[in-house]
C-alpha cells in the first residue's frame, strides 16, 4: 500500500492533467458508468463534530474510493484545524487498499480543477483580470486551474480577513500578480472571471456590478442555507452545475430563489457533463454572463487520486508499507 502525503500530491497534479482526467469523469458519470452513493453524515454530538463518508465508483475506468472528512469547530481552541481529510483508493476488482492520500490538498486540487475545466468552456477566450472574494485554502487551487485555461495577468482579492487575504496574496506572488482591494465591488467590477470562495449565507456582492461578460465560478455555500450570490446575478446569467443532483439538494444559490418563486429549474442550462461531452454549449457571445455553481461531487475525488497513485507507481514516489 502507498501513502501519498500533501507534497507528493502538489507535485504528482499539475493542473493541467487534473482538468484532462476530471474531463474523462465528467464523461463517464454523464454516460451513466458512475456510481456515487449520498454521503453519509455520521454526528458525534458529545464533542460537537461529524465525519462525512463519500465513496465512488467508476465501473468503466476500474476506479474507487472513498473519502473521509472530519469537521469538528472545537478544535481551533485546541490549536488544531477545523477540518481534516483522508483518501481510500482501491482496488473494485478485488477490494484491495491500494493507497492513503492526505485529503484537504486533494480536495483542492480536485475542486480547483472542476472551476477551471467549467472556465474552459463559459469563460471569454480572451479573459485576463480574476477576481477572487473569500482568500482561504481553497483560492490557491482555485487561481492556479484557472490560470491553465485563460491568460489571466492580474488577480484582485478580497477577504474580511486582513491576515488571510495577506497570506494569500504572498503565496501566490511567484505565480501571477495580485492586488488586494479594500471592498468586493473593486474584486468584481473589472473582472473577466470571478470566483466565491466564502462561507457566507447572504450574498457577497452585488450582481450590478457585473461586467457584461463576466464569468462567476460559485464554489464556497454548499448547504441549502448557505448563498454567495445575490437574485441580480442569478437572473443574469446562464447556468451550469456541476451536477443536477448535488445542486439541487444543496445549493443555496439556486434553492433559496427558487424557493421565492424567483427561479425556475429549469433555467439551469446544464451539467458539467453536457459541456464535456459537446451535448450542450452554453457561451454563446462576448456579451454572456456565466455563472458555474460546485457543491462537489465524490467522482472527482477518485479519478484524481488513481492519477496521482498510478503516476507515483510509476515514478516511485510516496511511502510503501504492508498492513497485511
Amino acid at each position: 500500500m502507498l501513502i501519498l502525503n500533501k507534497k507528493d500530491l502538489e507535485e504528482l497534479l499539475p493542473m493541467e492533467e487534473v482538468l484532462d482526467v476530471l474531463a474523462k469523469g465528467f464523461r463517464e458519470a454523464k454516460e451513466g458508468r458512475c456510481v456515487v452513493p449520498v454521503r453519509f453524515h455520521l454526528n458525534v454530538e458529545e464533542y460537537q463534530g461529524q465525519f462525512l463518508f463519500m465513496p465512488a465508483f467508476l465501473p468503466g475506468l476500474k476506479q474507487s474510493g472513498t473519502k473521509i472528512v472530519s469537521v469538528f469547530p472545537q478544535n481551533t481552541s485546541k490549536g488544531k484545524p477545523t477540518i481534516y481529510a483522508t483518501y481510500l483508493l482501491s482496488d473494485p476488482t478485488t477490494g484491495e487498499l491500494l493507497a492513503i492520500m492526505e485529503g484537504a490538498t486533494l480536495t483542492g486540487i480536485r475542486t480547483g480543477g472542476t472551476s477551471g475545466l467549467a472556465t474552459r468552456y463559459l469563460a471569454k477566450k480572451d479573459a485576463k483580470i480574476l477576481g477572487v472574494i473569500g482568500a482561504g485554502f481553497q483560492s490557491f487551487f482555485q487561481v492556479r486551474a484557472i490560470q491553465a485555461v485563460r491568460p489571466i495577468e492580474e488577480v484582485r482579492a478580497f477577504d474580511v480577513d486582513q491576515k488571510r487575504l495577506q497570506n494569500f496574496c504572498q503565496s501566490m506572488s511567484p505565480y501571477i500578480k495580485v492586488s488586494p482591494v479594500p471592498n468586493p465591488s473593486e474584486a468584481v467590477r473589472q473582472s473577466d472571471i470571478l470566483v466565491t470562495s466564502t462561507t457566507s449565507k447572504t450574498p457577497v456582492f452585488s450582481g450590478k456590478d457585473l461586467k457584461p461578460g463576466a464569468h462567476i465560478n460559485a464554489i464556497g455555500a454548499f448547504r441549502p442555507d448557505m448563498r454567495e450570490v445575490d437574485d441580480e446575478t442569478i437572473l443574469r446569467s446562464k447556468i451550469v452545475v456541476d451536477t443536477f443532483e448535488g445542486c439541487l439538494s444543496e445549493a443555496g444559490d439556486l434553492l433559496i430563489p427558487m424557493g421565492e418563486g424567483k427561479l425556475k429549474k429549469e433555467a439551469v442550462c446544464g451539467d458539467l457533463g453536457d459541456l464535456v461531452t459537446g451535448r450542450k454549449m452554453v457561451r454563446e457571445s462576448n456579451e454572456e454572463i456565466t455563472f458555474f455553481k460546485s457543491v462537489g461531487f465524490a467522482m472527482e475525488d477518485v479519478v484524481t487520486a488513481h492519477h496521482a497513485y498510478e503516476k507515483a507507481i510509476r515514478e516511485g514516489r510516496g511511502q510503501k508499507i504492508e498492513v497485511f
